[in-house]
């Protein structure tokens, strides 16, 4: 009858004077740092060149897996052949996609400009003359459609007698 062989567990390993080292599996500081210095920029790299093959708009659907197949069969050669090969335009194309996606600032609303201008009046900045002034030009321009557009506003009679729903 054969033995039971005991559960395998990390054991510690012993150094050059009988000293018990770290545990097998853990990480030394060299490891560390390698994994964090060498590994972590080449993973985000990597997923920039996915993420920038599935972005461009120049590269149609075969050339496109293709290059996808590449990066992710040959991580660090397909990443490095692909940033290299990559057209200048794409730069540039990306800055411009960057600037678009920027948000401009809302004009301020006629509530907020009749604030400042009371807050000018107050401090002094404005006579009341002026602030009169202002007030009518600002009131005066919200009053005018900007495009010049007619709104059809409801008749009496149209609102009694509502359109029969098309069938």
């Amino acid at each position: 009858m054969r033995a039971r062989p005991r559960p395998r567990r990390l054991e510690r390993t012993r150094g050059a004077r009988g000293r018990p080292n770290d545990v097998e599996g853990s990480m030394s500081f060299w490891d560390f740092l390698w994994l964090l210095l060498i590994w972590t920029p080449l993973a985000v790299l990597w997923g920039v060149a996915l993420a920038d093959i599935f972005r461009r708009d120049d590269i149609s659907g075969r050339p496109k897996v293709l290059w996808t197949i590449l990066v992710l069969l040959l991580p660090l050669l397909g990443t490095l052949i692909y940033l290299l090969t990559r057209s200048v335009g794409t730069a540039e194309e990306t800055h411009a996609a960057t600037g678009r996606a920027r948000v401009e600032p809302a004009p301020p609303t006629s509530a907020q400009q009749l604030t400042m201008l009371a807050d000018l009046r107050d401090r002094g900045v404005l006579t009341p003359e002026e602030f009169a002034a202002g007030k009518s030009q600002l009131l005066g321009s919200r009053a005018a459609p900007a495009d010049d557009r007619v709104v059809a506003r409801p008749t009496e009679a149209s609102a009694a007698h509502p359109a029969a729903p098309a069938a």
